[in-house]
């Protein structure tokens, strides 16, 4: 295989942590839609989430590298802590395709993030620059793509993985004193995490 055929497909997330479910799409997105490689966007802002609650972005960094050492095919991008302020995902994807011009650069994003996309900036030019490849979300499955994407490269994937976990459920049982570090991507990192939250609800930068 030579880099002009490789296909990508990029995830992007704050990954605040990482946990079972993103892995389980990460794998489904290279084993199952036939991507060589599934890149892990780790964004250091996003800003259209609040930052009350972001773990440290090189303990996140941390999570997702040892979440995904031993799977072949997954790879961390750290590429987004390099970019200017403001950061969003077409200006990412601009980069990337600068970096590798001969790589063809699709996109994992959730039916929840497919419904509010027109918020993004020049959504527009995402949209018809890069195939989406949309999965479940609990709440915002997808019955028929919205009209505005018409035109676009969108595939609903309706047979992805779904399971009943969330970031804000483990920093929810965290701040609760409960153990749920079998959820994590690492759970051998579990401490570190644990710690860093409970720093953060008291207060500490």
């Amino acid at each position: 295989m030579t880099s002009a055929s490789r296909r990508v497909c990029l995830y992007f997330g704050s990954f605040n942590p990482i946990h079972r479910g993103h892995l389980s799409l990460a794998r489904y997105a290279q084993g199952e839609l036939g991507f060589d490689e599934v890149w892990l966007v780790l964004s250091p802002l996003n800003p259209l989430k609040s930052q009350a609650d972001q773990l440290p972005y090189a303990l996140r960094r941390d999570l997702v590298e040892a979440s995904i050492r031993a799977e072949e095919g997954l790879r961390l991008c750290s590429l987004e802590v390099d970019l200017p302020q403001p950061r969003y995902t077409i200006r990412s994807l601009r980069a990337l395709r600068m970096l590798y011009p001969r790589t063809d650069f699709s996109m994992l994003i959730g039916a929840d993030n497919l419904l509010i996309l027109p918020s993004w900036h020049q959504y527009e030019r995402l949209l018809h620059s890069t195939a989406l490849y949309v999965y479940p979300r609990p709440g915002h499955e997808v019955v028929e793509l919205p009209l505005w994407s018409k035109g676009a490269e969108v595939h609903y994937c309706a047979d992805a993985p779904q399971m009943d976990i969330s970031s804000s459920f483990i920093r929810q049982a965290i701040a609760e004193h409960r153990d749920v570090r079998e959820c994590l991507g690492a759970p051998a990192l579990w401490g570190r995490v644990a710690e860093a939250l409970q720093e953060r609800s008291a207060g500490k930068p």
